[in-house]
Protein backbone atom coordinates (compact mmCIF):
# COMPACT_ATOMS: atom_id res chain seq x y z
CA UNK A 1 0.00 0.00 0.00
CA UNK A 2 1.10 3.65 -0.55
CA UNK A 3 0.19 7.06 0.88
CA UNK A 4 -2.08 7.71 -2.28
CA UNK A 5 -3.63 4.07 -1.46
CA UNK A 6 -3.99 5.30 2.14
CA UNK A 7 -5.51 8.60 1.97
CA UNK A 8 -8.08 7.34 -1.58
CA UNK A 9 -9.52 4.50 1.18
CA UNK A 10 -10.03 7.43 4.06
CA UNK A 11 -11.72 9.43 1.31
CA UNK A 12 -13.92 6.03 0.18
CA UNK A 13 -14.49 5.43 3.82
CA UNK A 14 -16.09 9.29 4.37
CA UNK A 15 -17.80 9.28 1.37
CA UNK A 16 -19.46 5.09 2.78
CA UNK A 17 -20.28 6.99 5.97
CA UNK A 18 -22.04 10.55 4.80
CA UNK A 19 -24.07 8.40 2.45
CA UNK A 20 -25.25 6.11 5.15
CA UNK A 21 -25.75 9.35 7.50
CA UNK A 22 -28.77 10.21 4.68
CA UNK A 23 -29.88 7.04 3.18
CA UNK A 24 -33.65 6.71 3.64
CA UNK A 25 -32.77 3.34 5.32
CA UNK A 26 -30.02 4.47 7.22
CA UNK A 27 -30.00 3.25 10.59
CA UNK A 28 -26.98 5.04 12.69
CA UNK A 29 -27.79 7.04 15.37
CA UNK A 30 -26.41 10.13 13.36
CA UNK A 31 -28.70 8.68 10.18
CA UNK A 32 -31.82 9.54 12.99
CA UNK A 33 -31.08 12.65 13.89
CA UNK A 34 -30.64 14.24 10.54
CA UNK A 35 -34.17 12.34 9.70
CA UNK A 36 -35.79 14.27 12.57
CA UNK A 37 -33.96 17.27 11.66
CA UNK A 38 -35.24 17.00 8.26
CA UNK A 39 -38.96 16.10 9.65
CA UNK A 40 -38.58 19.34 11.57
CA UNK A 41 -38.00 21.52 8.49
CA UNK A 42 -34.13 21.42 7.91
CA UNK A 43 -33.04 21.85 4.35
CA UNK A 44 -31.86 18.29 3.70
CA UNK A 45 -29.52 20.25 1.02
CA UNK A 46 -27.78 21.91 3.56
CA UNK A 47 -27.34 20.19 6.34
CA UNK A 48 -25.91 17.84 3.82
CA UNK A 49 -22.91 20.41 2.92
CA UNK A 50 -22.65 21.17 6.61
CA UNK A 51 -22.28 17.64 7.86
CA UNK A 52 -19.86 16.60 4.50
CA UNK A 53 -17.77 19.99 5.39
CA UNK A 54 -17.50 18.84 8.98
CA UNK A 55 -16.15 15.18 8.00
CA UNK A 56 -13.89 16.90 4.86
CA UNK A 57 -12.45 19.04 7.65
CA UNK A 58 -11.72 16.50 10.03
CA UNK A 59 -10.55 13.40 8.03
CA UNK A 60 -8.15 15.77 6.57
CA UNK A 61 -7.02 17.62 9.71
CA UNK A 62 -6.16 13.59 10.86
CA UNK A 63 -4.22 13.20 7.65
CA UNK A 64 -1.86 15.70 8.17
CA UNK A 65 -1.43 15.52 11.75
CA UNK A 66 -0.46 12.00 10.99
CA UNK A 67 2.00 13.20 8.45
CA UNK A 68 3.44 16.00 10.93
CA UNK A 69 2.35 19.29 8.59
CA UNK A 70 -0.30 19.92 11.56
CA UNK A 71 -0.94 19.61 15.35
CA UNK A 72 -3.13 17.00 16.46
CA UNK A 73 -4.57 17.73 20.52
CA UNK A 74 -2.19 20.48 20.17
CA UNK A 75 1.22 18.74 19.31
CA UNK A 76 2.77 18.48 16.31
CA UNK A 77 4.85 15.46 15.79
CA UNK A 78 5.49 13.26 12.69
CA UNK A 79 4.23 10.18 12.73
CA UNK A 80 5.71 7.06 10.87
CA UNK A 81 2.71 5.12 9.33
CA UNK A 82 3.22 1.30 8.18
CA UNK A 83 1.14 -1.30 6.24
CA UNK A 84 1.12 -5.03 7.49
CA UNK A 85 3.57 -5.91 5.39
CA UNK A 86 5.97 -3.41 6.65
CA UNK A 87 5.57 -0.58 4.07
CA UNK A 88 6.09 2.83 4.60
CA UNK A 89 3.21 4.64 4.07
CA UNK A 90 3.77 8.58 4.83
CA UNK A 91 7.80 9.24 3.69
CA UNK A 92 8.04 12.90 2.66
CA UNK A 93 4.43 14.51 3.12
CA UNK A 94 3.22 11.82 0.53
CA UNK A 95 0.09 11.93 2.96
CA UNK A 96 -0.16 15.53 2.67
CA UNK A 97 -0.03 15.94 -1.05
CA UNK A 98 -2.83 13.39 -1.68
CA UNK A 99 -5.41 14.49 1.66
CA UNK A 100 -5.04 18.21 -0.19
CA UNK A 101 -5.58 16.63 -3.74
CA UNK A 102 -8.57 14.42 -2.41
CA UNK A 103 -10.56 16.43 0.09
CA UNK A 104 -9.33 19.38 -0.68
CA UNK A 105 -9.86 19.31 -4.21
CA UNK A 106 -12.43 17.21 -4.60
Amino acid sequence: MTGKNFVQLCHTEKENILDGYFAEDGESEAATMIKELVNAGVNKDDLYKLVNTVMTDSYYTLLLGLDGACSLGDKQITYKLYDEEGKHLNPCGEIEEYAYQYFMED
